[in-house]
């Protein structure tokens, strides 16, 4: 009787082990699900870890770039990953042209080409310098800021505006102008400041949005009468705005960031976005074909496009950025106060010769 109660005790012991192994392990289940709801809240995080692992420690990235106002945001992305970054700061046909002879030499140093114009990065994709590469942030960008087929992203943005003489306008009796037909104003004619497209980045994608928006025939049209009322064209893209600050020009064409410093610094300044649309481009990223670390350049990629990344980009070039969803850094315009002109970069890029050309042109009569 002794040994049946024995072993009626160390059955029922052993059940009661079962039930607590089995509770601990149930609430050992449920804590992962919190953790994920959790990571759902930030799911940008989610997106870039998706390629990481912890050996990418060890990787350092190289990276080619046309500013080195980006520093702050690659010691950021270190600061979270682990993963180091190297760059090395040139003008952007400089950049395109170093990609070419590393692809043709079969030794390809950079990994990533973050910054620049797009019509270079999509120069680079036609030329199968660039690695596609689709992610996970993808659908948070619209689609005239990216490559179609994930060639290249845009981060921030670079955007036309006027800058304008408030106390010439004043003098003239004129009404700050807010549409392009404005600039043609007899008034205006000699008082608008616009540099050369075959110099300018500013003045080419001004030139290209406006024969987009309006066609050939039209866009022409309004572009010989705009021709007229400009005195001479500058070389540089920032001197029309230089022009306007000192008295010498009432409305320049200029090229900003969304930034509100220029008319805050300059009481006699105004800067427009023009209502009716206006031209602009985005600074880009792209991983290199045939790079060393094409896993951590992935990282990088989904890391830069996340809240967290463009957040840094913000701050670091105190841009506009592509995310609508992104705040702005505080003084700087959102995409929805501004009307961008629809843009065809890969037009832009593969007309660029042919539109010089007209333009150079109808200049030198």
């Amino acid at each position: 009787m002794k040994k049946i109660l024995s072993v009626l005790l160390s059955v029922l012991m052993i059940f009661s082990l079962i039930g607590c192994s089995s509770t601990e392990n149930n609430e050992e289940v449920e804590k992962p699900a919190q953790n994920n709801e959790s990571e759902a809240v930030s799911g940008d995080e989610e997106t870039w870890k998706a390629h990481y692992d912890e050996s990418m420690k060890d990787v350092t990235l190289n990276l080619y770039g046309v500013t080195d106002a980006i520093i702050p945001v690659l010691d950021a992305f270190t600061a979270d990953t682990g993963i180091k970054v190297e760059n090395l700061t040139m003008k952007n046909g400089e950049i395109l042209q170093r990609i070419q002879n590393e692809k043709d030499s079969g030794v390809v140093v950079a990994d990533i080409w973050f910054t620049g114009g797009a019509d270079a990065f999509i120069s680079a994709a036609e030329n199968g310098l660039l690695e596609s590469y689709v992610s996970g942030e993808s659908e948070n960008i619209s689609d005239g800021m990216k490559d179609a087929d994930g060639y290249w992203y845009g981060t921030s943005l670079t955007v036309v505006n006027w800058v304008v003489n408030t106390e010439i306008i004043e003098e003239l009796g004129l009404e700050i102008p807010s549409k392009w037909d404005d600039l043609l104003q007899p008034e205006l004619n000699g008082l608008v400041s616009m540099s050369d497209p075959a110099s300018s980045g500013t003045a080419y994608n001004t030139v290209s949005a406006i024969l987009q928006t309006r066609g050939e025939e039209e866009g022409w049209n309004y572009l010989d009468k705009l021709i007229a009322q400009v005195p001479f064209f500058t070389a540089r893209g920032s001197d029309p705005g230089k022009n306007v600050i000192a008295g010498e020009a009432a409305v320049g064409i200029n090229a900003g960031t969304g930034d509100k410093s220029l008319e805050e610094n300059n009481p006699q300044v105004k800067v427009i976005y023009p209502e009716d649309g206006t031209g602009w481009w985005p600074q880009p990223v792209a991983i290199l074909s045939g790079c060393k670390n094409p896993e951590a350049a992935k990282v990088f990629i989904d890391w830069l496009l996340s809240t967290k990344g463009l957040e840094e980009v913000g701050k670091a070039q105190n841009a506009l950025l592509v995310r609508d969803d992104v705040p702005a850094p505080e003084g700087i315009l959102s995409l929805k106060e501004i009307e961008l002109f629809p843009t065809d970069f890969k037009a832009n890029a593969s007309e660029r010769d042919d539109i010089l050309s007209k333009w150079n042109e109808k200049v030198s009569k």
